[in-house]
């Protein structure tokens, strides 16, 4: 799935400031320059602002972060799981409820700007090992 316009989900935690762009110079004020609410693309601390963002809402879906890379998240409802794996402004979701998966699909689409995109593999029976010491 893609997150569109992902870089400009993020709220910025500090003060930023740019020249009015051109098309918009308030011609009574054209020294005055725009105090940024949100990240731009091109703007440095937007991609950290967006993994903030992401991070935040997976949580509040009831995820929990894999110790072992951050970037990967982990729900699990008794024999059923769901693992979303984050790569910049995709995710790829894999789960053994179909169920559990269109929810979590919708939940995406309805508070981000999600598209699906195709399956990255036909769903045949696999597993997913990890270590003793650093367990999702």
């Amino acid at each position: 799935m893609d997150v569109k316009t992902a870089f400009l989900n993020g709220w910025l935690n500090e003060d930023i400031y740019m020249v009015q762009p051109d098309g918009y110079v308030d011609e009574a004020h054209p020294d005055f320059v725009c105090k940024l609410k949100r990240s731009l693309y091109g703007l440095k601390q937007s991609p950290r602002m967006w993994n903030q963002t992401i991070d935040k809402f997976m949580l509040e879906l009831g995820f929990k972060k894999c110790e072992a890379d951050h970037c990967i998240y982990v729900k699990r409802n008794d024999q059923d799981m769901i693992f979303v794996a984050l790569y910049v402004d995709d995710l790829i979701l894999a789960s053994n409820n179909d169920e559990l998966l269109k929810s979590t699909k919708e939940a995406l689409s309805v508070r981000k700007r999600v598209s699906a995109a195709d399956q990255v593999c036909e769903g045949h029976p696999g597993e997913v090992q990890h270590g003793e010491e650093q367990p999702c």
